[in-house]
């Protein structure tokens, strides 16, 4: 049941990270900054493209692994790998939302900052990415040949 859970992790983190991706591209259209709108600046361009990419990544693996893990083919490592990469990605996503909106990002008044606050959650939820990090390794260390011990 964890594995299970740790894929919903993934894919809740990927809905997150697409929020807040959309946020940060509409306000970058909009806000201005010495009457232009600041998605002209490469800076912020860059933040937006970061956050898209991981975001497909992020998509892609959790579209894969759930596949695998409903043929059974996948169970443990697959779920882990997914829940480990899309929480530490949404992360990184809601921090560059918050750098987009600049002063305002860190504001209980927009959708941001309470995805901000929240993103944290998923590095524990269901497992901390560091135990994530030791079923994936650990698991594919068995896979190879090595004993437990």
């Amino acid at each position: 049941m964890l594995s299970r859970g740790r894929l919903h992790v993934a894919a809740l983190c990927v809905g997150m990270a697409q929020r807040v991706l959309d946020e940060s591209v509409a306000y970058a259209a909009t806000a201005e900054q010495g009457g232009a709108p600041i998605g002209r600046f490469q800076l912020v361009q860059a933040l937006i493209a970061d956050m898209h990419t991981e975001l497909l990544a992020g998509r892609a693996m959790v579209v894969d692994v759930a596949a695998r893990y409903d043929t059974g083919e996948d169970t443990s490592i697959g779920p882990s790998a997914a829940k480990l990469f899309c929480s530490e990605m949404v992360g990184r996503a809601t921090d560059r939302a918050v750098q987009v909106h600049g002063g305002l990002g860190y504001l209980r008044t927009t959708p941001v900052e309470r995805f901000y606050r929240d993103a944290r959650l998923y590095r524990l939820y269901e497992g901390t990415s560091e135990v994530q990090r030791v079923i994936v390794g650990s698991g594919l260390l068995r896979a190879a040949g090595m004993a437990r011990g």
